[in-house]
């Protein structure tokens, strides 16, 4: 794994956690709760994909 990709890949993992927290520790669920959620899936899985974007070159 080249070195460039090790910060993408601590921040996936961070965001992938924070996400389930998240979803898991939410009291209510309304459309905003909803909204939060995805957008939290979303940046973690953002991260991801650059993750293997920058270990594959």
């Amino acid at each position: 794994m080249r070195n460039q990709a090790k910060p993408f890949l601590r921040n996936a993992v961070i965001m992938t956690i924070a996400a389930v927290l998240i979803a898991l520790l939410m009291n209510s669920w309304g459309a905003v709760q909803v909204i939060i959620v995805i957008l939290v899936a979303l940046l973690a899985a953002g991260q991801w994909a650059l993750y293997f974007y920058m270990r594959k070159h």
